[in-house]
């Protein structure tokens, strides 16, 4: 039968048993480093702290000076009769530097001051959702092998038996039936680990993507730290989320800088003085040349800028409402994600650290009677499904309370959750 492209291409990304045994083994930590360190996305935040560093040594400096140069005709002529008597070019040049008062320069720097501190918060939040993504897939990856694992060794094992019972030959129907009946359970195990190993390709290939590397790499998470740690209380860690939220601060900065927005359009009705040399050359009848200093200002008269103030006004009033807005949405999902951990972890420790060893255990207990013909076909069949469902029941919860953790200490600003 002839291959088409497209499956050597379904092949050769399709993780098999012998390629997660050879894959790289890397730590949830080591893991987190790679995906921060080698991230293509994070440089963009990085370039953004520099962009705001150049705009607040921008906004620091002067205007740029302003020159003038006018040219024209002259012509002189007698007071007495009105005779013209001489004319001639004229032209004048001047140079002037605006000059800013009210300490409006110094609300810009501020303004952009504001801008690399917002530069800043968005490089940590984007760091520490990395940092939660990578461990949540980490885990997910780990999670996915071990149930392809136990899958496929009670499909092996399945498997065995029947051609065991097969190669037997005893009288009668029976053993026939019951072989069938043992190659339709291991399909439907070989199903489900069919089911883990896509998952877990799903899962590589998206930390292939974070870690910027050959979406072909393969790699195996060594087995993790399965503890879940204690919690405070929901209103002490809505008040630690209140307090290190990156999007809290963010909406606060912007805030702030709102503020300082609204003073600048305030004292834009200040006037600008400009100074600045200027030199005056005119010929007619005469040669004729003037130097000196010139002051120029504007006339606040129309008030023009209160409608820049009023629209600065208005944004702000709009960052306030954003504010408190995101504040009660994070405190219920603060409350949420913990009430999710909480029942999760109740539930996983109903289940002893020992609960999947002790299936697997009586897995092999229950094949081995059955070879002996202590049980029927039914009991060790019901056992083997049942170490399966476990497995994934146990490795499925665990992940959920892992997730909501880490959507805590998301919430929190990054920071470890503990008492």
């Amino acid at each position: 039968m002839k291959t088409t492209g497209w499956a050597l291409v379904a092949a050769a990304m399709t993780v098999t048993p012998a390629q997660a045994q050879t894959a790289t083994a890397i730590s949830l930590d080591r893991l987190v480093q790679e995906v921060i360190a080698y991230n293509p996305e994070r440089l963009f935040y990085q370039q953004q702290i520099d962009a705001a560093g150049t705009e607040r040594e921008a906004a620091g400096r002067w205007a740029d000076p302003e020159a003038v140069v006018e040219f024209g005709e002259r012509r002189a002529s007698d007071r007495a009769t009105g005779a013209p008597i001489g004319d001639g070019q004229t032209y004048a040049v001047s140079v002037v530097q605006p000059i800013e008062f009210s300490g409006r320069i110094a609300l810009r720097r501020a303004i952009a001051e504001h801008q690399i501190a917002l530069a800043r918060i968005g490089l940590q939040q984007f760091d520490a959702t990395l940092a939660a993504r990578a461990r949540s897939l980490g885990y997910g990856l780990f999670a996915a092998d071990e149930k392809a694992t136990t899958a496929r060794t009670v499909a092996a094992r399945m498997r065995n038996l029947a051609r065991t019972i097969v190669s037997r030959d005893p009288a009668g129907p029976a053993p026939q039936l019951e072989a069938a009946a043992l190659q339709a359970d291991a399909i439907s195990a070989e199903r489900t680990a069919a089911s883990a190993d896509a998952e877990a390709n799903s899962i590589l290939y998206e930390l292939n993507q974070l870690r910027g590397t050959a979406f072909a790499a393969r790699i195996r998470i060594i087995r993790p730290d399965m503890a879940l740690p204690d919690l405070p209380s929901g209103a002490a860690l809505a008040a630690d989320a209140a307090a290190n939220n990156f999007e809290l601060k963010s909406l606060r900065a912007q805030f702030e800088q709102q503020g300082l927005r609204v003073d600048l359009a305030r004292k834009v009705r200040i006037p600008v003085v400009s100074v600045g040399p200027y030199y005056d050359h005119a010929r007619s009848d005469i040669r004729e040349t003037n130097y000196g200093l010139r002051l120029s200002t504007t006339l606040p008269l129309w008030n023009r800028q209160a409608g820049d103030v009023a629209v600065e006004q208005g944004r702000q009033a709009q960052a306030n409402a954003t504010l408190l807005a995101a504040e009660r949405r994070i405190t219920r999902d603060v409350f949420d994600q913990a009430a999710q951990y909480d029942a999760k972890r109740r539930a996983l420790a109903q289940w002893d650290g020992e609960s999947s060893r002790r299936f697997a255990a009586a897995a092999e207990d229950a094949d081995r009677n059955y070879r002996l013909g202590a049980i029927p076909l039914a009991t060790y069949t019901q056992m083997q499904q049942a170490y399966v469902d476990a497995t994934v029941a146990i490795l499925d919860t665990r992940r959920e309370a892992i997730e909501a953790l880490l959507q805590l200490r998301a919430l929190n600003g990054g920071n470890v959750l503990s008492r």
